[in-house]
Formats: structure tokens, C-alpha cells, sequence
């Protein structure tokens, strides 16, 4: 893993020697001997890669933690120059004449520094011997070889469970039948024993999909909050309204028990219940309707499930047998529970039995098992090193996470040891994690493919390794979020707090380590940053624990200033903050910035000059239209505003130089009259466009200017419902050959958005029609229309007619419409649809649920998925 932080420093360092050579001013020399040397260590680290000598392996640990430090260490006396440098030219005459002499003095100690680093750099790859490092044999290379993956993600739903078929028919049949009342189903079993796939496994089977109304799941975690629970509850079974988000913790409760009480029949799983505390607190909001509800409950702990259920024995999970463990591990490795080479299974079933019957165990080794050559060599190699491995099933399970993560790539290390910053059973956003990857620099360079793609393998890769567990898939089965299993999320921490990589501040800490480079904090935010607990040494800060009384306020933006000038995240989006201080641009080194306000604040113009920055992404209801001066970002990547931004005009000499600002990919959201022919020529490589504002207005440059866009994939537009409704899109709009997704959103288009856009936008993927996107009440979807279009989603719309002609659509997917209360049906001509396989309903009415039901007739429950939620009135929903 140190080859990806000299990998991190150098890139650092050439950017500043390429771009920003007067903020070296006085050292540059020692800068660049200083990069020589890493390059050395670099390349030698990383020919290097995971072929370590294992009979010296303390020794070369050792010698990897020395060059860890170093780094470090250079990194400091780097950012720190650079800082200094920067601020000095904000200084007036005088305090320039002044600080004269002291800036001489710094600049001679740093270059003294960084001498002296340059120094031990050299004499560290000079003592490579001493270390016992050598050159790997190239017959073991070989036989950890990485084997290409070729099988497409199947969707969650989907996995296989092995070894629990009975608890499974079990489960169903108490779902499905027995008595009206209430019942709740306890899962209990220690940690990666599989309560939780088993349980999924039952709540996405189609006897269960179709017998239930109402469906939620619930991850409940050792921290859970109450309110949490019962907004996650209400989100999935009901609307959670903006008056209900005002009620109190028992209001909400007694909110919940009346509409559940009126429903039909509903499930509800709470995933990892620690306490029996939580069941006392929310068990009256589940009320019995006498009409067959169930609550699937899982635990690590009898006694919560005796609370739950004091009269009927819980389904307590063993340890699966060594043939079930040898299927598990089949079917993980090769897509089905067979082996298909009986020449792997003598060393492939000693594994399998060697992993103690424990599935997370089982499937973390054929994480690595997967990424190697099928080889009797390598795999009589793993089961020799996994039998010697203790018996305790625990501390077993951690040797096992140990040597699979040092089986990782090394560029993969920090990816992974990062989870560890994310709070327990905590949904992980793709987006949000693979671009805090980019801002830390764990992403290595691919030819031919963008920094957010090869981010997006790496996250595959620990998917595949089943080091990360997928929880959200996107329409073409890509990962939309994940988490990782607790006991790996606390090998994360244990690992990373050795290496001095992260430490997670909680309630039951009262002091960190005080040269942890990472901090995620999860309880009492306002209180770490306002105490000298957090490390001086700091380059990442991300705050989850969300409190509506506790606000960041300028106190605590002073002592952000103060102590942790370096930082290269910050990541506040679940601390609301008052105010977003203009002394924002002083955190020079910023790379990744999130925040979120639910009070009017104003966007300095200062952030402009963060220079560093790469993501940028604030929520806040703003008072005005903030303007963005992205043309002095030069690393800027993505932006992301809830807002109307409006882009500051491109400075002449940009224009006439053809200046493009190449790294850009998003802009989300600006004002129309932002989409200027010069802005829009100066971003070539945009892949993701919103436009929020008047659109009407300036439709001439929203629409017209987009040519210039070869590269865009999304496009979202907007309105701002001040505005005029009333949007004509030009007949002569010249949308990007590229584009694959649009969104159009409170837009009240005249024209029927079918008919407009279905033969000029014939690369067209997923269409989202929202919230008044059309002000008519016919869609018409013509013969020839929209060819490539896989997902059509109609959101919160007038219509009441719809028609799809033959060969229109004809490679649709999936459909789904939610709050389309006026629709008086739906098209008979969708039975016809041979590539249609998924429709999902949100508060339909009987029409359209009746027209549901004879398209899944038709065509079959084995070939058609149909999901209807969120019942109203009573009426009968699958």
C-alpha cells in the first residue's frame, strides 16, 4: 500500500511543479530531487507488489512501514511550505516587508528538511538487503496471477443461499400461512453466520413479494436511532410527509401504528437487532391487524429474540456442514455448486472445511480463490495456509480477513482499509465513495478510461472478493451503494489504526490517536472538532452523526481553520452548517468538499480559489444565485449544487487560447443562461449536465448550445417552479449523438416529450419523465421511437391516456410509474413487449393495478417481475 501513497506525492508534486512552481519558490531544487527519489521508490515498490518474501515477512513489513513514514513525513514539510507560501500573498506592503526575513528562514529550513528526507530515502533503498527483500521467483508470480472475471454482477435479489434451504421453507410458511395476528420471526446467530442472507432470501421470494402489501427492511446496527428506524419504516410503506419530518420521535410512532393499522397485510425486517431495549421502544408501532402481518427479526443474541417472541422457539443458524461449506465455496468461485475440475476438489474441500462452516469466512476466500489461476499449486497453497489457521471461529475468521487482504492488490488496500471510516450497516453511496477515493489519491492511472471508472473497478473488485456486500443495484445491475459486514468493518479500523491510516471517533472514545491522517466521526461532531482530541497530522474529516440542534457554526469553522489548514476532505454533509465561512478558500489543499444547510447561506466567491479542489458539492436552500468562477478550478472534476449556480463568464484570454478546462465531467445544476456558446466550448469533456432555472426564458441557450457537448451521457432539466411553466422545446434542438439519460423535471412541456424526442435521441438508455414534466394528458410512444431505451420512469404526472405503438420501444426493460393517479390504464400493447421484464407501481389506482396484473398474466411470473407498493384505500396489491 506505501507504493500508492509515493504513487499520491507525485502526482502532488508534479502538479505543483507544472502549475504552481512560484508556491515552491526557494526549494524547487530540493522538490525535485526530492521527486527523483520517489520515483525510485515508486517504481521499485511497485514491481514489488504482492511478492513479499513470507519467511521474512516482519522484516519487510518493517521496511515498508519506514518508507510509510517517510512519505508522510514529506508530505507534511510539502503541504506545509505550501500553505505558508500561499498565504503570505494575501499580506499588505508592510506586513510583506516584515515577514521578509522569516520567510527566508522557513525556506531554509524546509530545504534543510526535505534534504534530509531526500537523504534517508536514498539510504532506505540502499538497504534493501538488510531487509531481506528479493526479487520474487517467477513460478510463484505466476501462480498468483490475476484470472479474468468475465461473469456479469447478477442482481441482489438473486444470490444463492446454501445450507438453509429448510430454515427457508420454514420461514416462508410461517410468513404465508397460520394465524391472522401479528407474529414476529426471530433469526439468531453470531456474526457472519448468513441471518441476514437468509433473510433476504426469504423477503425477495415471489410467494412472499406476492403475498404481502406493504414491505420494509430495516438495518437497525449497535447505534441505531429510533427515529431513523421509523423514518426508514414510513419511507417504505407510506410517504413520510415534510409535516411528519416535524413530529416528535412518539408522534411519528403513533403516525406509523394508525396507517399500518389500516393497511392490509405487511413484513417488516429489522436486520441486526443488538438490544433488547430497541424491540420495547418500537414494538407498539407495529400494530396487530388480525390480517397475517409478520416481522422478521435478526440478532446476534437469544435473549432479544426471546423478548421479540417469548412463545415460539427462534430459528437458531449452525454452522454449515463441510458439503455445504464445499457448495458455498463452489458456487462463489464457479457460478454454481459444483466443481467442475476434480483435480481442485481434494485442496478445494479442505479449505471449505477449514473455514469452521462460517459463511462470511467462505466467501472472503473464494474472493481470493476467484482473482487467481485455477491452479491444484496454488490452491493446495491456500488450504496449506488456511489450515493453519486456530480454531476459534473468531479469531479464525480474522486470520482469514488478514491474509485475504494482503492477497489484494496494493492499490486496493487503501480502498478497502477506507470502509472502515463508515459507521456500521451504513449504506455507502458509489458516488460518494469512489470520488472520495479520487480526492485521496488510492486510484491509479489506466490508459483509455477515466479516473471514476477505474475507481468503479475497484469497488467490482471488492465485490467480487466479497469484501464488500452489494446493497443497491442501478437498472443495468452496476453497484449503486454497499456496505461492508461488521466484522470486516472492524478488521478495517483494527488494520488501519496499526498503519496509522484512520481512526473513527465514537461515543465510547474519549481520545484518538493523535497521527491517524483520517478521521470519520460518528458521535458528537461539534465536540471533536471543538476539542484538541482530533489529530494535527489530519488530511480527511467526514462527519455522519446528523443532529437538527447541533449546528456548525463559525466558532467551530475558526478551529477547522486553525488546526486542520491541510485538509485534503472535508466532509460535513450530515452536520448542518450555518454559515460557509469566505475563509474556506485557506484549506489550500482541498481536494473533496461536501457540505449541506437547511437555513439560507450564501457560497463565498472565495471557494474559487481552492484550487485543489476536485468534487465540490453543497446542499443548501441558497437566497440567491450564487456565481461560480469554475475557470480558475483547474482540477475541478465534479459540481454538484441543489441550486441555480450561475457559471461567471470565461475570461477572454481562455476563449481566444482555447483554454478547456479537461478534467470537468459534471455540472449540476446552473442556470440556463450559464449554457453559453463560450462556456459550454470550454468544457469538451462534460459527461453529466443539469440545468435548473428558467428555462423557458433562456431556451435558446439551454438547448442550442448542447452540440457542443460530444462527450455528455446525462442531461437533468429543471424548472424552477417561479418561473413560467409553459416550456416549447425548439423542433430544431441538436441534443448530443451521446446522450443516454434525461431527465425532465417540472418543466410542463406543451408538446407530448414521446413524440418530440423518441427518433432524435435514438442512443437513448433510461428516460425520467417528473413531477409535471408534461402538461398534456396523452402520451403517445410512435412506431420507431426511442430504439436503445431500457427504463422508463413517468413521476408525479397529469396523464390519463397512454398509448405505445408497435415497435415502439423495443428494447424496453423495465417501467415504472409512481403517483400517476389519473392514468386510466395502461397499454394493452405492453403483453406484446418480448423485452419488457419489469414493472413496478407506486400508488396506482385500480385501473391501472387491473391492467398490471393481465401483463403479468400474460406474460408469465417466471419471465415478468411485477411490484406494487404502497397500497391505498385498501385496495388489493400484490
Amino acid at each position: 500500500m506505501a507504493d500508492v501513497l509515493v504513487g499520491f506525492l507525485l502526482d502532488n508534486l508534479t502538479r505543483l511543479l507544472s502549475h504552481e512552481a512560484n508556491l515552491l519558490l526557494g526549494v524547487e531544487d530540493e522538490v525535485r530531487t526530492l521527486k527523483d527519489e520517489l520515483k525510485l521508490t515508486h517504481s521499485y515498490l511497485k514491481s514489488f507488489e504482492g511478492k513479499y518474501n513470507h519467511h521474512h515477512q516482519a522484516l519487510t513489513e518493517e521496511y515498508i512501514s519506514q518508507i510509510w513514514d517517510l512519505v508522510h513525513e514529506a508530505e507534511d514539510v510539502i503541504d506545509e511550505y505550501v500553505a505558508f507560501d500561499f498565504r503570505k500573498q494575501g499580506y499588505s506592503f508592510w506586513e510583506s516587508v516584515k515577514s521578509k526575513y522569516y520567510q527566508l528562514t522557513v525556506r531554509r529550513r524546509v530545504a534543510e528538511k526535505i534534504t534530509n528526507i531526500n537523504t534517508r530515502f536514498n539510504t532506505l533503498y540502499g538497504n534493501r538487503d538488510k531487509f531481506r527483500i528479493q526479487e520474487p521467483n517467477p513460478s510463484e508470480v505466476s501462480a498468483c496471477a490475476e484470472a479474468s472475471d468475465s461473469r456479469k454482477r447478477l442482481p441482489i435479489e438473486e444470490t444463492d443461499v446454501v445450507g438453509f434451504d429448510l430454515e427457508a421453507k420454514m420461514i416462508i410458511e410461517q410468513l404465508t400461512k397460520g394465524k391472522a395476528e401479528r407474529d414476529v420471526i426471530p433469526i439468531v446467530g453470531m456474526g457472519g453466520i448468513g441471518k441476514t442472507t437468509l433473510a433476504a432470501k426469504v423477503y425477495n421470494d415471489p410467494i412472499v413479494l406476492s403475498w404481502f402489501d406493504h414491505k420494509a427492511w430495516v438495518v437497525v446496527s449497535k447505534d441505531y436511532s429510533v427515529r431513523e428506524l421509523l423514518e426508514a419504516v414510513i419511507k417504505s410503506t407510506m410517504l413520510l410527509t415534510d409535516e411528519m419530518k416535524k413530529m416528535t420521535d412518539k408522534e411519528l410512532g403513533l403516525e406509523l401504528r394508525g396507517y399500518l393499522r389500516g393497511a392490509r397485510r405487511y413484513l417488516i425486517v429489522l436486520d441486526d437487532v443488538w438490544e433488547t431495549e430497541l424491540w420495547e421502544k418500537i414494538q407498539h408501532c407495529f400494530p396487530n391487524n388480525l390480517r397475517g402481518s409478520r416481522i422478521i427479526l435478526t440478532t446476534r443474541k437469544k435473549e432479544v429474540a426471546l423478548s421479540a417472541n417469548p412463545s415460539n422457539d427462534p430459528h437458531y443458524l449452525k454452522f454449515l456442514t463441510d458439503e455445504d461449506s464445499w457448495k458455498l465455496l463452489c458456487l462463489k468461485v464457479f457460478g454454481k455448486q459444483e466443481c467442475p475440475d476434480l483435480k481442485l476438489e481434494d485442496p478445494g474441500k479442505q479449505i471449505a472445511k477449514e473455514c469452521g462452516g462460517l459463511p462470511l469466512a467462505i466467501v472472503v476466500i473464494a474472493g481470493v480463490l476467484l482473482k487467481k489461476e485455477k491452479t491444484t499449486r496454488w490452491w493446495f497453497r491456500v488450504s496449506s495456509r488456511v489450515s493453519k489457521f486456530i480454531n476459534e471461529h473468531t479469531e479464525r475468521c480474522s486470520e482469514i480477513f488478514s491474509w485475504s487482504y494482503k492477497d489484494l492488490p496494493h492499490h486496493l488496500r487503501p480502498c478497502f482499509l477506507y470502509l472502515g471510516l463508515f459507521p456500521e450497516d451504513h449504506e455507502i453511496s458509489t458516488k460518494q465513495l469512489t470520488l472520495l477515493w479520487l480526492a485521496e489519491g488510492f486510484i491509479p492511472e489506466k490508459e483509455q478510461m477515466s479516473p471514476e471508472d477505474v475507481a468503479y473497478d475497484c469497488l467490482e473488485e471488492l465485490a467480487d472478493r466479497n469484501l464488500v456486500q452489494v446493497a443497491t443495484q442501478k437498472f443495468d445491475g452496476s453497484i449503486k451503494s454497499c456496505r461492508i459486514h461488521d466484522l470486516l468493518r472492524e478488521f478495517c479500523i483494527s488494520e488501519a489504526l496499526k498503519r496509522k491510516f484512520l481512526a473513527v471517533y465514537r461515543h465510547d472514545h474519549s481520545l484518538l490517536p493523535g497521527n491517524s491522517r483520517r478521521l470519520g466521526i460518528h458521535s458528537n461532531p461539534l465536540q471533536c472538532i471543538g476539542t484538541n482530541c482530533a489529530s494535527s497530522n489530519l488530511r480527511s474529516l467526514i462527519c455522519f452523526e446528523h443532529n437538527d440542534d447541533k449546528r456548525l457554526s463559525s466558532k467551530h469553522w475558526k478551529l477547522l481553520c486553525k488546526g486542520h489548514m491541510l485538509l485534503r476532505v472535508l466532509d460535513l454533509w450530515d452536520v448542518y452548517v450555518d454559515d460557509i465561512p469566505n475563509e474556506i478558500y485557506k484549506f489550500i489543499c482541498l481536494r473533496y468538499l461536501r457540505l449541506k444547510s437547511d437555513s439560507a447561506v450564501t457560497l463565498p466567491l472565495s471557494v474559487c480559489n481552492l484550487w485543489n479542489l476536485e468534487t465540490l458539492d453543497v446542499t443548501a436552500p441558497l437566497i440567491e444565485r450564487p456565481t461560480i468562477n469554475i475557470w480558475k478550478m483547474r482540477q475541478l472534476r465534479h459540481f454538484y449544487f441543489n441550486g441555480e449556480a450561475v457559471l461567471a463568464e470565461p475570461p477572454k484570454k481562455m476563449i481566444k487560447e482555447q483554454d478547456y478546462l479537461n478534467n470537468l465531467q459534471t455540472l449540476s445544476s446552473i442556470s440556463p443562461d450559464s449554457c453559453t456558446w463560450n462556456a459550454l466550448s470550454l468544457v469538451p469533456n462534460l459527461v453529466k449536465l443539469g440545468i435548473y432555472g428558467d428555462i423557458e426564458k433562456s431556451k435558446s441557450l439551454a438547448f442550442n448550445n448542447l452540440s457542443k457537448l460530444q462527450h455528455l451521457q446525462k442531461l437533468k432539466l429543471m424548472r424552477d417552479r417561479r418561473y413560467q411553466p409553459a416550456i416549447d422545446i425548439p423542433s430544431s434542438i441538436d441534443f448530443p449523438s451521446s446522450l443516454i439519460r434525461l431527465t425532465l423535471s417540472q418543466t410542463q412541456l406543451i408538446v407530448d416529450p414521446m413524440e418530440l424526442l423518441g427518433k432524435r435521441l435514438p442512443k437513448l438508455q433510461v428516460l425520467k419523465l417528473k413531477d409535471g414534466a408534461y402538461s398534456g394528458d396523452m402520451l403517445n410512444c410512435t412506431q420507431g421511437g426511442f430504439p436503445r431505451l431500457e427504463v422508463l420512469k413517468l413521476v408525479n404526472l397529469g396523464v390519463t391516456n397512454w398509448k405505445i405503438s408497435p415497435g415502439s420501444m423495443p428494447s424496453l426493460i423495465r417501467v415504472v410509474i409512481n403517483r400517476c393517479s389519473g392514468l386510466k390504464g395502461l397499454p394493452s400493447s405492453m403483453q406484446q413487449m418480448p423485452t419488457l421484464q419489469e414493472l413496478q407501481l407506486w400508488y396506482p389506482n385500480v385501473l391501472v393495478a387491473e391492467c398490471a396484473r393481465k401483463i403479468e398474466t400474460c406474460k408469465g411470473k417466471d419471465q415478468f417481475k411485477l411490484l406494487i407498493n404502497h397500497a391505498e384505500n385498501g385496495d388489493d396489491m400484490h
